[in-house]
């Protein structure tokens, strides 16, 4: 049985890859429109059978990023053990987040100001837009959804990626020290924590807010961080097992068949948006596990330089589609028969922006960002490089 152990860096392809399915999933949920079949069952909001409740269960795919970013982040700034540069840390994350979400942000807000002046007129339209642009400037539209999350719905999500990054130079390098027992320990009561705090809220907050509210996915970014330590401990271990192919493909049947038994279980749960606040955090992190222990069939498939390129436009994907998705609407475009056309244009598009959008502005900002910490400390080494993970 073959036991071959990934490279640090062939370890990160198959989760790059991966992004793109997880994105991919969140396209399909919101298009769902598309295919009357699904989108005809009921209210897609509570939907009465099968079909109905997969289609709506793809928002899990949130969760599972917010887990594999607090991960790969971990395994990118934490691995040395050392404290956290955070002026190189919070540039190379705003170089990667902020360009596309700025550029889209611009492009769909006249939507918005259209549909403020048509409710409210022109003086309190322009008012209602411009406060909703200015929250969303600073990525705050998800600490108060219903009245800030109203462009591109599907960026509440970054709002709690910054909230993260917030806290990760001080959460992460804490973590980072747990080992043995503590760190179990420390698992136990993030997980359990967690949900204890989103079904108190449940019964607090709106269902958006509750859905929406960075604070309560800090957990499952938290695990991520968890996970990798462990992870990194086993593999710093002199006496440790070789990890076999039948563990890790063990693992990841358990965890995708765990994800589709609980989605044929969620009309069962009566618990709004249960699944998307970290319940399935235990399956992704098998998924993430058994995709970067040990070389597998699956995760050598998706190495393939086409899923790479694909995973790494995730980012691009996740953020367009609801745009494109605006204009099929606004045209009826949206029926079955042009629904391929609507999904090739997204993945072009996606490829499209982070070969020749987000790469070259990425670079150019972090160029920037080292060039002026050079500049304003003449005495000091260099800065060093500044280049980010695609996959963080």
């Amino acid at each position: 049985m073959s036991r071959t152990v990934l490279s640090d860096t062939k370890k990160s392809y198959p989760l790059t890859s991966v992004r793109f399915f997880a994105a991919f999933l969140v396209l399909f949920h919101h298009s769902v429109v598309f295919l009357p079949a699904l989108n005809s069952r009921g209210d897609h909001h509570n939907p009465h059978d099968f079909l109905g409740v997969l289609s709506f269960s793809f928002s899990i795919s949130v969760s599972f990023f917010f887990l594999l970013s607090g991960y790969v982040l971990s395994f990118v700034y934490l691995h040395t053990g050392q404290a956290i540069d955070k002026g190189k840390f919070f540039a190379a994350r705003f170089a990667r987040l902020y360009p596309l979400y700025i550029a889209i942000l611009i492009l769909d807000t006249p939507e918005l100001l259209f549909t403020e002046i048509h409710r409210h007129r022109v003086s309190m339209g322009l008012t209602r837009t411009a406060e909703v642009f200015a929250a969303n400037v600073l990525m705050l539209q998800a600490w108060n959804p219903l009245r800030l999350n109203q462009i591109n719905l599907p960026s509440w999500s970054l709002c709690g990626e910054v909230f993260f990054y917030l806290c990760f130079p001080f959460l992460g390098v804490w973590l980072w020290k747990l080992q043995g027992r503590r760190l179990w320990l420390m698992m136990l009561v993030v997980y359990l924590g967690g949900q204890a705090l989103f079904l108190t809220a449940i019964h607090h907050l709106n269902p958006i807010t509750a859905f929406c509210w960075p604070v309560l996915h800090l957990s499952t970014f938290t695990l991520g961080i968890l996970l990798a330590r462990w992870q990194s401990l086993q593999q710093a271990r002199q006496d440790k097992p070789a990890v076999r192919v039948l563990w890790a493909n063990t693992v990841l049947a358990l965890s995708f068949g765990g994800l589709i038994l609980s989605i044929w279980l969620s009309p069962f749960t009566h618990v709004p948006g249960l699944y998307n606040n970290g319940f399935l955090a235990p399956l992704f992190a098998g998924i993430i596990w058994g995709l970067s222990a040990v070389s597998t069939p699956l995760s050598r498939w998706l190495c393939g330089k086409w899923l790479i390129a694909l995973g790494n436009s995730s980012y691009s994907l996740y953020l367009i589609h609801m745009s494109i998705l605006a204009i099929f609407l606004h045209f009826q475009w949206a029926t079955p028969w042009l629904y391929p056309v609507y999904l090739a244009l997204c993945i072009g598009l996606g490829l499209l922006s982070f070969h020749y959008f987000e790469t070259p502005i990425r670079l150019s900002l972090v160029e920037w960002f080292q060039a002026f910490r050079e500049s304003a400390k003449p005495n000091h080494e260099p800065a060093g490089s500044l280049s980010s993970e695609n996959l963080a």
